[in-house]
């Protein structure tokens, strides 16, 4: 049995905190205009926050689908860049498609939005990963994307069709709760989770080769 490579828990921890920087930043950019009266950053407005509340929708639902094939451990060199191959066609197709639904603009926020809804940093240390690891917090991810977006969208008594509501002051609000909520659970659910899977997969392994080793001795 191979053992499992992990990285020093204090840079695991790292990344995972830095993964929330990011979303940090884009809620600072919705709150900015609560905070100032109605004020944009500079360089932001209403249409160009509503682009981004209707791409964080885009890359909630289908941002997991380029992602699928980087779940999956291969430890051939070679037969690893079949699914690093597979990401980017899924990546390329998703982006397009983003296009075709919210123009230039609406693409670059989605590609900026599937990395920073789906782990950020530590995107770049998924190979470092477990499978198990990367599968269960990439769904959990999805899933409570999703759920967060709909939730807000009920409890704000938003339309269903976001185009009737992205470039009103509702966007605002919006904005910085999903934002926000994401945030936090970056701070505190996903490293917690992370550093659990990881080191308590890794003791199990230790164990089982432990394990082994005492049988192969009585034998």
């Amino acid at each position: 049995m191979q053992v499992i490579k992990t990285l020093p828990q204090k840079h695991l921890l790292i990344f995972c905190v830095a993964a929330a920087v990011p979303l940090l930043l884009i809620a600072l950019l919705f709150n900015f205009p609560l905070a100032t009266g109605g004020h944009y950053f500079a360089g932001t407005s209403q249409k160009v926050l509503g682009d981004l509340v209707h791409s964080a929708f885009l890359a909630a639902a289908s941002g997991i689908l380029p992602l699928i094939p980087l779940l999956f451990s291969i430890r051939n060199p070679l037969l690893r860049l079949v699914p690093k191959a597979i990401f980017v066609i899924f990546g390329f197709t998703c982006a397009w498609i983003a296009h075709a639904i919210a123009g230039t603009a609406g693409m670059l926020f989605y590609v900026l939005l599937v990395f920073v809804t789906y782990g950020g940093g530590t995107l770049l240390i998924f190979d470092w990963l477990s499978s198990v690891t990367r599968t269960f917090l990439t769904l959990l991810r999805w899933s409570a994307a999703l759920f967060i977006y709909v939730t807000l969208q009920l409890h704000l008594n938003l339309d269903v069709d976001i185009e009737n509501w992205k470039h009103t002051n509702d966007v605002v609000d919006f904005g910085a709760s999903y934002f926000y909520i994401l945030c936090l659970l970056e701070v505190v659910l996903y490293p917690a989770l992370t550093w659990y899977l990881e080191y308590r997969l890794q003791d199990e392994q230790s164990y089982s080769l432990a394990l082994d080793g005492f049988g192969r001795t009585l034998s």
